[in-house]
């Protein structure tokens, strides 16, 4: 667990920790771009702890006395090329509005890192925000030759 200038920590969670991820959902609009947004709604708690359950799914929460500043999830990707046998894809990092520029996010990243170079994954690939790509870059990120397309059925 890494620690935060005063006193903020950085731990992951898992299946056990279910509710913290669900009072997230509650107010995970806090920690977009535009905090004014609607949180994304209510989440079952047993999808919560299914969700922590799944052994590719990396979820990190930064807090401090109680509340939830920061978090970051990624995924798992395992590779068929030779070479490391997996990489992460980053899904999603936020900050709460009231607490950005005080080395939440940073924390974040390097927690993720630490654990990546314990579990022999050397590579992390973020289908960034337009807005967040400057952060990115900060912690060390570069783009590569290609684009992120999404598609999505209805």
């Amino acid at each position: 667990m890494a620690v935060l200038p005063a006193g903020f920590a950085v731990r992951r969670i898992g299946p056990a920790e279910a509710a913290a991820l669900v009072a997230l959902a509650a107010t995970d609009n806090l920690f977009d771009e535009d905090p004014g947004t609607a949180p994304s709604g209510e989440l079952d708690p047993d999808g919560a702890r299914d969700f922590l359950a799944d052994p590719s799914v990396l979820f990190w929460l930064a807090e401090a006395g109680g509340q939830t500043l920061g978090f970051l999830h990624c995924c798992i990707q395992r590779r068929r090329t030779p070479g490391p046998r997996a990489e992460l894809l980053l899904m999603e990092m936020g900050t709460h509005a009231e607490w950005r520029r005080r080395g939440i996010g940073r924390a974040l990243i390097a927690e993720m890192e630490a654990w990546m170079l314990r579990n022999g994954v050397a590579e992390v690939w973020v289908p960034a925000n337009t807005y967040a790509v400057g952060f990115y870059r900060k912690c060390g990120f570069a783009t590569d030759e290609g684009e992120i397309l999404v598609k999505e059925l209805h």
